[in-house]
């Protein structure tokens, strides 16, 4: 108490828990809520004033009222839930949106737990969602739930589950904690013989989150007993993987080592994987063993595309498909924002190739760059450009050379075909399609190449032409039972799938529901008895695990952009759709599967 005058100030040590109780018992009632949030199709009523209180991410939010927020999407609609009559004339969403927050990345069960936090103070862990709280704490900005997080795994660590803890906390970059837990994994290996140590080594997902981590541990099990393990090391370090260690650390951490520099084989190993970081633009062609990912699981990604609203700024995110969590999550950021561009995968490297900065529909923005990302680095680097700007085209790889076919840009539709050369990164002229075509789907088989559909000048058209980059011709083959463009075309088992794009019928656009199958061997199109399940123009696809994946995309009997991702098995004639959206609703992405780390330490 204190006095000032005849007033008197007194403070009420109650109050706080009582208004933290009252603030509870409304929230329990759904009383006074003011914003929804969603997580994973499950709806949270909550208060603006008390996420805003707790947190940075929510008070920025609602005091700016931004709309294109990280994290945060509306759903797969045009303007205000009514159709629109194009990708082109979507209206941006209502300020009043700020109302209703798709969540995206964020578990419905970690946020849950971090809102009893908010409205208890009291947060429930276990070892199965304690990395769902700390992702969505993360996400919103939250740190005294992270401290509560790693205090808890801190206290958590034992010999039965420092691996599994281990991996959390390289997964969310907490370092104390992976200390306290590698302590258990080292006393564990320095016990282990020769061959459980081999065992170890190989063993797939690796204990360690990154290959110096792994020589490290190699070095600390030689070193424990010189005299009777030291003339293992040549065979040890013949099973390490040191292309992935980076340049800088392979200076700094290998080869400071004395056996790395005094016995030949380990000499050879060393200098290998320098000259392998000297030469970036050749890595392609250089692969191995030796700078492999240590994961056989090929993951799907999401790459660019188009979001609905005015300012058509195409997305500069790459995403990718956690199918133990069921949902999709931010892997990088690409150099520049690009939609209708292609991507293939080369050894592992993904490779991003045109598109367009800008939406422009008389390809005005269209690009001829060409960029290559490294999963094990997180890294970008520039290769050559294409010799012709190019957006709404086909690009693949065959025989160590890229191909890309026809697009349109500023000049219009594009009839020419470039070929890069992987090893002299040199782009030449090929011969060009038999007639313009842009926003025409592609596949491979059997060492051709095969482009349907598309449009030519305007028309939509149901034509097939197959390329023979030996002979350098082109054939045309038997057309679609449908015109269509802005599809996709995927190879499985000998057998060519064209699946969704639209047509034109008198001045409206209908989405083509039919899946027609095309055998290459007779040169014959069949028509499946299975449509797809909704419309989709301009969607990414690709295969994975003997399905067909198709992600984003735009429905014209919906008037929407889709957010979902729909996949079809050849071999069951069944579409379902996946669990969990994509951060925003896209046109114009591409798709491609590669293997990433077991841990992704830079997606932090």
């Amino acid at each position: 108490m204190s006095r000032s005058g005849d007033r008197t100030s007194t403070f009420d040590p109650t109050h706080s828990d009582t208004l933290l109780h009252g603030l509870n018992l409304l929230w329990r009632k759904q009383l006074f809520c003011d914003v929804t949030l969603t997580a994973q199709g499950q709806q949270f009523h909550c208060h603006k004033a008390v996420l805003a209180s707790c947190s940075q991410y929510f008070r920025s939010l609602f005091s700016s009222h931004p709309l294109n927020n990280e994290g945060i999407s509306s759903k797969d609609q045009g303007s205000s839930g009514t159709p629109a009559s194009s990708p082109d004339e979507k209206l941006l969403a209502s300020p009043r949106s700020i109302n209703n927050l798709v969540l995206q990345g964020c578990s419905s069960i970690g946020l849950r737990l971090v809102l009893e936090y908010l409205y208890t103070a009291n947060v429930t862990l276990s070892l199965d969602t304690v990395e769902e709280v700390l992702s969505v704490s993360k996400i919103l900005n939250i740190p005294q739930i992270t401290k509560l997080s790693v205090q808890f795994l801190n206290d958590q660590i034992s010999v039965q589950n420092y691996k599994q803890i281990c991996k959390i906390a390289a997964l969310h970059g907490l370092d104390e904690t992976k200390k306290l837990a590698n302590k258990y994994l080292v006393e564990d290996v320095l016990l282990l013989n020769f061959e459980e140590m081999c065992a170890m080594l190989d063993a797939l997902p690796p204990p360690v989150e990154s290959e110096l981590a792994l020589f490290q541990m190699s070095v600390l099990w030689l070193e424990h007993d010189r005299e009777t393990r030291m003339h293992y090391a040549p065979d040890l370090m013949k099973r390490l993987r040191f292309a992935l260690i980076p340049a800088p650390e392979l200076v700094e951490r290998v080869q400071s080592v004395d056996f790395m520099r005094s016995d030949p084989v380990c000499q050879k190993l060393l200098l290998d994987a320098m000259n392998y970081h000297l030469m970036p633009f050749r890595q392609h062609c250089r692969q191995s063993v030796a700078s492999r990912i240590r994961s056989n699981k090929r993951m799907l990604l999401l790459v660019g595309g188009l979001p609905p609203g005015p300012d058509r700024l195409p997305s500069n995110l790459v995403q990718y498909y956690d199918d133990e969590k069921k949902t999709w999550k931010i892997l990088t950021i690409m150099p520049y924002n690009s939609a209708h561009h292609c991507v293939v995968e080369v050894e592992n490297f993904l490779l991003l190739i045109g598109g367009e900065d800008q939406w422009n529909p008389n390809g005005k923005h269209s690009t001829n760059f060409v960029s290559r990302y490294d999963p094990r680095f997180n890294s970008w680097i520039q290769l050559p450009p294409m010799q012709e700007r190019r957006a709404s085209f086909f690009a693949c790889c065959l025989d160590k050379h890229l191909y890309v076919i026809g697009g349109r840009n500023e000049t219009g539709y594009l009839s020419s075909v470039e070929s890069y050369n992987l090893e002299t990164n040199e782009w030449n002229y090929v011969s060009s399609l038999p007639q313009p075509l842009a926003a025409h789907a592609g596949a491979v088989h059997n060492g051709k190449i095969y482009i349907s559909g598309g449009v030519h000048n305007g028309e939509y058209v149901s034509w097939l032409y197959c390329y023979d980059p030996m002979m350098d011709v082109w054939a045309r083959k038997q057309d679609m039972n449908t015109k269509r463009a802005i599809h996709v075309l995927a190879g499985m088992n000998d057998r060519l799938y064209a699946i969704g794009g639209n047509h034109l019928k008198g001045f409206s656009h209908l989405d083509v529901m039919l899946v027609e199958c095309y055998d290459p061997k007779g040169d014959h199109w069949n028509i499946l008895h299975t449509p797809i399940l909704e419309g989709r123009s301009g969607p990414g696809c690709a295969v994975l695990d003997d399905n067909i994946f198709l992600v984003g995309g735009y429905s014209w009997s919906m008037g929407a952009y889709k957010s979902s991702t729909i996949c079809y098995s050849p071999e069951k004639g069944t579409w379902t759709e996946l669990e969990g959206d994509v951060a925003e609703p896209l046109a114009g992405p591409a798709c491609a599967t590669v293997i990433l780390p077991a841990c992704l330490p830079f997606n932090k």
